[in-house]
């Protein structure tokens, strides 16, 4: 079971480093992408400052050194390629390999390296971290973490967009053949 979990996340992420190295060029010369991406970027980077502020940066590192992290392996097959897509276009490095033994792919010495993160990722918060924090500092984080999602969702609907409007001969993305999830009303 866990080779066929590592056979699955460590194929998708394959999967984006070659549709990054097709594709950036040609999405980063898009007026459209490069302004959804950067929004993005600027609601991660807050969510990251406000978590950081009301306390949940130190709460959780404070609990994964005593206890162990939150992490586990199962949550990274949740990552699509088109989230891992994403993470590269941001910047971030997709590990080659396992850094920490039996926990997440993506979790490292100093907490995650993905910089797109999947919603269940952002949205878990621990009872004891609840208690410690209060019902206000959740909240706060709660409204940026959804502010992050949102941008996620357009930057990941755009991009569909663009993939299906892309030739389908040998590209490799005739998976990823989907429509709006709210198609635009007139």
């Amino acid at each position: 079971m866990q080779q066929q979990r590592e056979d699955i996340v460590f194929n998708r992420m394959q999967e984006a480093m070659e549709w990054h190295r097709a594709n950036r060029h040609r999405l980063l010369a898009t007026p459209e992408m490069v302004s959804l991406l950067h929004r993005y970027d600027m609601a991660i980077d807050h969510t990251q400052e406000v978590m950081r502020g009301v306390g949940v940066a130190a709460g959780c590192s404070l609990c994964a050194a005593q206890t162990g992290s939150c992490c586990f392996q199962e949550v990274e097959t949740w990552y699509d390629t088109m989230l891992l897509f994403i993470n590269l276009l941001l910047g971030a490095d997709l590990p080659g390999s396992r850094p920490i033994p039996d926990q997440c792919a993506f979790l490292g010495l100093k907490g995650c390296g993905l910089r797109a993160r999947y919603s269940f990722c952002l949205n878990y918060f621990c009872p004891g971290l609840k208690t410690r924090l209060g019902p206000i500092p959740v909240q706060a984080a709660m409204a940026a973490v959804g502010e992050e999602l949102a941008a996620g969702w357009q930057l990941e609907q755009s991009l569909y967009r663009w993939f299906n409007q892309q030739p389908r001969e040998g590209n490799g993305h005739e998976l990823y053949v989907v429509q709006d999830v709210f198609p635009e009303t007139p």
